[in-house]
């Protein structure tokens, strides 16, 4: 099966203010093709909005704070086993893993409610919502096994559904590594504005170019409720790092262009942040930050950095090359707050 390769052009990020590259490639265009259909919807960017708290993890427990008052962090779960928490397209909800399955509660801590119950023979990673908020995608991995397969959950027919490619003729389930996902409704061409569900997510087995290395692909769908048969495309080479932990731009992303990662060292089974890559192949900026998200608007992001004993630190990043210390945590996300809708603060 041909895929798509993702360029590796140094492709610079709005931040730093450079040009950006304007062809796509013409790989992805075929890949359209082999789709059968064209992308078209709403424009409907991966979750855009006002600005509103942080969520996060903090020894094992989920709190929000919110960015302009350093000292409000709330605390939402109190047992010490969840991780990975994602805010719905309408901030309303936060998606997290608990003892390995996947649960909901809502903003402010309340209304608990599991979702998955296949631990710990299966485990589920940070989760991401679609930007309709009707599904959450995560990669579901069997105990004791370095990888697992990119799942879907749909919460109004509470069902599992496994996203399929074809490769050589035989229809698979996408293999992927037990890491976060991100799911944005996606430009695909900017010439004429189309639009695609997208899914970044790190591949594995057959959906990786060669054996034993870390590739970051996509998956894509015409609709958001799509899960069979999706277009890979994955990097053109083998790479010496890790892209992980996605996030796309929130306002109209460019396919494969508006997606930012941390980018990690590995050797022996060990990998160490480099910085983040605010585009795909551009150079780290931010160095030692990783588990980057940008703000509902924009214009900002949060990030972690380790400090010398390697405790976990979120700061607030932006132009020009702001750094700016929030709290002790890591796995920040940040909620999106509808235009008239008011921020929800939490139950202290």
């Amino acid at each position: 099966m041909y895929r798509a390769r993702m360029s590796r052009a140094p492709w610079i990020s709005r931040w730093l203010g450079t040009p950006r590259s304007a062809a796509l490639a013409l790989a992805f265009l075929i890949g359209l093709a082999l789709l059968g259909t064209v992308l078209t919807g709403t424009a409907e960017a991966a979750y855009p909005g006002g600005d509103g708290l942080i969520a996060f993890v903090r020894g094992g427990n989920i709190y929000t704070i919110d960015p302009g008052r350093l000292a409000s962090a709330v605390k939402l779960t109190a047992d010490g086993h969840d991780s990975g928490p994602r805010w719905s397209p309408d901030g309303q909800q936060i998606a997290y893993v608990h003892r390995g399955n996947l649960w909901v509660m809502n903003a402010t801590g309340s209304h608990k409610k599991r979702l998955t119950s296949t631990a710990p023979a299966y485990a589920a990673s940070r989760p991401s919502w679609s930007p309709n908020g009707h599904y959450l995608a995560f990669v579901l991995t069997k105990r004791g096994r370095t990888h697992g397969y990119l799942t879907r959950y749909s919460l109004s027919a509470r069902s599992i559904r496994y996203f399929t490619t074809t490769i050589n003729g035989h229809l698979i389930r996408v293999a992927a590594r037990p890491a976060p996902v991100a799911w944005a409704w996606a430009v695909t061409t900017p010439q004429n504005a189309s639009h695609g569900s997208y899914l970044a997510y790190e591949g594995a087995g057959a959906l990786c170019p060669f054996a034993d290395e870390y590739c970051l692909n996509l998956l894509g769908f015409p609709s958001q409720s799509g899960y069979k048969n999706g277009f890979p495309s994955d990097e053109e080479g083998p790479t010496m790092f890790r892209l992980t932990d996605p996030d796309w731009y929130p306002q109209n992303p460019l396919y494969y262009q508006d997606l930012m990662t941390s980018q990690e060292n590995c050797s022996g089974g060990h990998c160490a942040p480099v910085g983040l890559d605010l585009t795909i192949g551009a150079t780290p900026a931010y160095l030692g930050g990783y588990d980057g998200v940008y703000s509902p608007s924009g214009g900002l992001f949060a990030y972690v950095v380790d400090n010398r004993r390697g405790k976990p630190r979120i700061y607030l990043g932006g132009p020009p090359r702001m750094h700016v210390r929030l709290t002790t945590g890591s796995e920040p996300d940040w909620q999106p707050v509808p235009a008239g809708r008011p921020l929800i603060r939490g139950e202290r």
